[in-house]
């Protein structure tokens, strides 16, 4: 029998762990009826809360501020430095060495672009700079999949180079006017089999949770969780009827 798995969901910019979870409760619920048994998702919330002139849209002054909005960082568009990102990776460094280890991270938009880097550190490869304030003892993450991500600004090229070689699914809505596509292209360019593992659905920003796409995930963590000389189980990315 499998052993359970842990895997860490990475919210985007204006949610919530919380609000991820419940934004992708149908996709929990295929993921934990067929994964192996005391499975469990993690949904951390990011250490930055923002404040109403941080969302996006310029929301009015006399709007309410909304709840359950916060970030891994803020960008400085000036420089493309990401503000209090150094926060992100002691808070990060913290939880999974209290809540690990996981077995792979699941990312949308900001918190895909940040599962990327993370995975990148975890490899521990040493011709790559690491930042001080990342102090974690985890292991390195068997897959990570990314839903509407994008690479980091110049300024943080060096978590791919050299490509990240951790298995990466990289998801795209071909609606999505949010993310453009091509800094997501650039995102799964960074990654080793990129190409390869890009899937596009039809809809905008989102996570896409339908049956179709919800058994592709599963696939793909089956497919990369297997045990050595296990035969293959579940639905692989190949055999989805999905445009690449």
């Amino acid at each position: 029998m499998r052993k359970p798995l842990k895997l860490l969901f990475l919210h985007g910019y204006t949610q919530s762990g919380p609000l991820f979870s419940a934004k992708t409760k149908a996709l929990e619920k295929v993921l934990l009826k067929s994964l192996p048994p005391q499975s469990a998702l993690y949904y951390p919330t990011a250490p930055h809360p923002l404040s109403l002139s941080d969302l996006p849209g310029n929301p009015s002054p006399d709007a309410p501020t909304p709840i359950e909005n916060y970030a891994w960082w803020r960008r400085n568009d000036a420089t493309g430095e990401y503000v209090g990102i150094d926060e992100t990776w002691t808070f990060l460094s913290n939880y999974l060495d209290t809540n690990g280890p996981f077995d792979g991270v699941i990312g949308f938009s900001q918190g895909a672009a940040l599962a990327a880097m993370l995975l990148s550190l975890l490899e521990r490869n040493p011709n790559r700079k690491k930042p001080e304030s990342f102090t974690a003892t985890h292991p390195p993450f068997n897959f990570g999949v990314c839903y509407s991500g994008f690479r980091a600004t110049e300024n943080f090229d060096y978590f791919y180079e050299p490509k990240i070689e951790t298995p990466v699914l990289h998801v795209l809505g071909s609606l999505d006017t949010v993310v453009d596509e091509e800094r997501s292209l650039k995102l799964s360019r960074a990654c080793v089999g990129g190409d390869e593992r890009r899937v596009y659905h039809p809809g905008g920003h989102y996570l896409p949770a339908g049956k179709q796409y919800a058994n592709m995930l599963l696939g793909y963590i089956l497919e990369h969780t297997k045990a050595p000389g296990e035969e293959k189980m579940g639905v692989s990315v190949d055999d989805m009827d999905i445009p690449f």
